[in-house]
């Protein structure tokens, strides 16, 4: 059984990247867990800011229960205005040293929203600290296509799950059709990257420390 860490700065952003990969995980027999860095607390669409918290935090839940994912922390940073604070990279530094997980799942480095991109530094800094410790990470595509493809995982049995769990994120979903999006862009990864594979495949660029 293999430990797996994914890291999402906001609900959603662990089924839309990552959802099939995770639920496979879940059927091999690995133990999956989650940490959410904010609640999503700005994309209300309307609503206020900690009405919107306790509403993606949880659909985030409901998300993790529909992939297998047996436990979810969040850490309620900032929204928005993530940053790579001593706080925050210690909290994260004694899960890894606590847990040991085997790979670590988060946003690509490139990635257009400046939350994907700081969870990238947030994690170097609080591996930095533990020496001797070296996880394969992954990191997954979200706003913005991955350039350099790494690991093309075929998620087509799980489909139809990673759908329930996007659309498990209620709110954002009324406003963008984030599972249509997410699955096209799955179709065209396993149509033109996945061989021998299904028709839907999640690709992920490797990141060494």
């Amino acid at each position: 059984m293999k430990r797996i860490l994914v890291i999402s700065p906001h609900p959603d952003d662990e089924s839309i990247g990552c959802g099939g990969t995770v639920r496979k995980h879940v059927q091999e027999g690995d133990a999956v867990r989650a940490i959410f860095l904010t609640s999503g607390e700005k994309g209300g669409h309307g609503r206020g800011e900690k009405e919107t918290a306790c509403i993606r935090e949880a659909e985030a839940t409901s998300a993790a229960t529909i992939l297998g994912i047996e436990s979810i922390e969040f850490y309620r940073l900032r929204d928005g205005a993530l940053r790579v604070s001593p706080r925050a990279a210690e909290r994260l530094r004694k899960l890894l040293l606590e847990w040991l997980p085997d790979c670590i799942y988060l946003p690509h480095a490139d990635e257009m929203h400046t939350d994907h991109r700081a969870s990238v530094r947030l994690l170097k800094r609080s591996l930095r600290a533990l020496s001797g410790y070296a996880p394969r990470i992954l990191m997954y595509e979200i706003w913005t296509p991955l350039q350099r493809l790494d690991e093309i995982v075929d998620i087509s049995p799980y489909v139809e799950l990673k759908r329930a769990a996007i659309r498990a994120h209620e709110s954002q979903c009324a406003v963008i059709d984030l599972d249509v999006a997410a699955l096209g862009l799955n179709r065209y990864r396993g149509e033109m990257h996945s061989w021998p594979g299904g028709e839907y495949a999640e690709a992920f660029t490797e990141l060494t420390i």
